[in-house]
C-alpha cells in the first residue's frame, strides 16, 4: 500500500489533464467544464470504456466541433506523497477515443449537459480491421503479436500475461482481432497453475491482461476493506483519510447460487462427446465439480470449501455432481499432429476435449458463487482482476461471532466503475462487483438432503448499487468477450 500523507479526505482526486484533440490536431481543454468522469473495467470485456459529462456553455459540439472521432487525453491521480506510474490513470501517451455523443440536455438558456462516450483506441481499431493470417507458437506470444501488430491493434500499452504451457498452430480467416484472441484463450492451458484453461483477456487502466482465474486467486489480497462503522478518527480527533480508504461504504449481496441454473450450465457436472475426425473415433469425457475442486485455486485458498455438497438424494442415491447428463457438449476434434522441418515441434490441432468443460465450469463458478456489489472510496490504482479482502460483521443475535464467515474473505474484482464527480462535491468512488467461487471455513453438510423444509419469507433488504449505471458499450467494444 502506497503512502497517502497528502490525502486530505478519502475519495480525493486530481484531474491533471482532460483534453480533446480533433482530427485536425486542434486541442480543447475541457477540464474546467467536466462534471463527472466514469471509467469501466470488466474481466469479461476486451477493452475499457467510459463517459464524460460536461456542462457546455460555448456550444462545443458545433463550434469545436465534436463529431465522434476525437482523441481524449486524460490523467487522473489519487494525491499521495510519492506518485508512481501504476497509481495514476494516465492516457497522455496512449489517448482514448471519443466515439459517441451519448446525450444532450438543455440547462437554462446558456448551457447544456453533454455525455461523451469513449473507449480505448485498441477497441476502436478492433472494429476497423480483420485478421487473415497464420500464427504458431505459445498462445500468449500470439496474443502479444496481435496487440502490437501495426496492421491491427498497434498497442503500446503494458501487456500482463500468464505463460501458456501449450503450443498452437492456427489460421484466422478474416476475423476481428479480439475474436482471434478470444479463440486463443479457449485453447490455452496455464504453465503455472495446474494447467488451468480458464484464460481471460481484458483491459484495465494499467494495460491488457491475459491470465486465468487461478492466477488472480493465487495472489495475496491487494486491498482490505472493513464494513462501515462510522468515520475513522486519528489521535487528534481528525478524520483519518487513510483508514476511511479501507472502509466498505456499502455492500449488497447479488442473487446467486441457483442450483437449477448451475446444473443446466455445466458448472456442477457435464458430459462431452468428442468426435475425432482424424482417427475416426468417439471419446466420452465427464466433468465433476468436486473432483476438480482441489485442482483449482480459489480466493480463500487453504480455507476454501466447496459450494456444492456431497449429499445424496434419498430417492436417486446420487449427489448433484453425479448428474452429468444435465449438460452435454458435442465437439469435433483432430488428434493428429503436425511438425516443423526439425520434427521436434508438435502442435496439437485441437484440445477442446481437455479444456472446454473445465473452462466453462470455472466461469460459471465465479458468476454463480458468492457475489457482492460493493462501494468504496476511490483509489486510482484499484483495477479489475485484483484480489480484495472483505471483513463483514455478523448480523445474527444467536451467535457471539463478530464476523460473517460466509460473506467475509477474499474476492476477485470482476467488474469495476470509477466515478469521479467534480460538480457540487469533489469525490471519487468505486462501485465494483466482487466474486468468489467457494466458501470459507466449515464445509457444507453431507448427510443427505433434508426433507419437509418450511421456508419463511425473504426479509433481506439492501440499498441497490449499480456497477454499470446504465452505461452501455457498443458491440464493437465487446466483440471478443470471452
Amino acid at each position: 500500500m502506497v503512502a497517502k500523507s497528502d490525502l486530505q479526505f478519502a475519495g480525493e482526486f486530481l484531474v491533471e489533464e482532460c483534453k480533446i484533440v480533433s482530427t485536425t490536431g486542434k486541442i480543447y481543454d475541457i477540464n474546467p467544464i467536466v462534471e463527472e468522469i466514469n471509467v469501466f473495467e470488466n474481466i469479461y470485456t476486451s477493452a475499457i470504456s467510459g463517459d464524460i459529462v460536461i456542462k457546455d456553455t460555448t456550444n462545443i459540439v458545433q463550434n469545436f466541433p465534436i463529431i465522434g472521432e476525437e482523441k481524449l487525453i486524460l490523467k487522473i491521480q489519487t494525491p499521495q506523497e510519492k506518485p508512481e506510474p501504476e497509481t495514476t490513470i494516465d492516457y497522455t501517451r496512449s489517448p482514448l477515443i471519443i466515439y459517441k455523443i451519448n446525450s444532450q440536455q438543455q440547462e437554462g438558456e446558456t448551457s447544456q449537459i453533454l455525455s461523451l462516450q469513449f473507449g480505448s483506441m485498441e477497441g476502436f481499431r478492433n472494429t476497423t480491421c480483420k485478421i487473415s493470417q497464420s500464427y504458431s507458437g505459445q498462445p500468449n506470444e500470439i496474443v502479444e503479436k496481435i496487440l502490437r501488430d501495426e496492421n491491427y491493434l498497434r498497442s503500446k500499452k503494458t501487456f500482463y500475461f500468464e505463460p501458456t504451457a501449450n503450443n498452437a498452430k492456427i489460421i484466422f480467416p478474416n476475423i476481428k482481432p479480439f475474436r482471434c484472441i478470444a479463440h486463443l484463450s479457449n485453447i490455452s492451458n496455464s504453465q503455472l497453475n495446474n494447467g488451468s484453461p480458464s484464460y481471460l483477456f481484458y483491459e484495465t487502466t494499467k494495460g491488457f491482461h491475459f491470465r486465468t482465474y487461478d492466477s488472480m486467486c493465487r495472489e495475496e489480497p491487494k486491498f482490505f476493506f472493513k464494513e462501515n462503522t462510522g468515520a475513522s478518527l486519528n489521535e487528534q480527533g481528525v478524520v483519518d483519510a487513510q483508514k476511511n480508504l479501507d472502509t466498505l461504504v456499502n455492500y449488497q449481496r447479488v442473487s446467486s447460487k441457483d442450483t437449477v441454473k448451475n446444473l443446466n450450465s455445466g458448472m456442477i457436472s457435464s458430459k462431452l462427446i468428442a468426435h475425432d475426425v482424424y482417427n475416426k473415433r468417439v471419446d466420452l469425457y465427464k466433468y465433476n465439480y468436486l473432483d476438480n475442486f482441489d485442482r483449482d485455486i480459489h480466493p480463500d485458498n487453504g480455507e476454501a470449501t466447496p459450494i456444492i455438497s456431497t449429499a445424496k438424494d434419498p430417492d436417486s442415491q446420487k449427489s448433484l455432481t453425479e448428474n452429468e447428463d444435465t449438460k452435454l457438449y458435442v465437439v469435433s476434434t483432430a488428434s493428429g499432429y503436425s511438425f516443423e522441418e526439425s520434427g521436434n515441434y508438435p502442435y496439437q490441432s485441437d484440445n477442446k476435449s481437455q479444456t472446454l468443460q473445465r473452462k466453462l465450469a470455472r466461469k460459471e463458478q465465479f458468476e454463480n458463487g458468492y457475489i457482492l456489489n460493493i462501494e468504496v472510496n476511490g483509489q486510482t490504482f484499484i483495477q479489475a482482476g485484483d484480489k480484495v479482502n472483505l471483513e463483514i460483521g455478523a448480523t445474527s443475535s444467536v451467535t457471539d461471532a463478530k464476523e460473517d464467515k460466509q460473506m467475509s474473505g477474499n474476492y476477485i474484482i470482476t467488474h469495476l466503475r470509477h466515478t469521479f464527480t467534480k460538480s457540487q462535491q469533489l469525490k471519487h468512488k468505486i462501485l465494483m462487483q466482487v466474486a468468489k467461487d467457494s466458501g470459507k471455513g466449515n464445509p457444507l453438510p453431507s448427510d443427505g438432503i433434508p426433507q419437509n423444509l418450511e421456508l419463511g419469507p425473504d426479509t433481506n433488504s439492501a440499498r441497490s448499487i449499480d456497477v454499470s449505471a446504465g452505461h452501455t458499450v457498443d458491440q464493437g467494444y465487446v466483440d471478443g468477450v470471452i
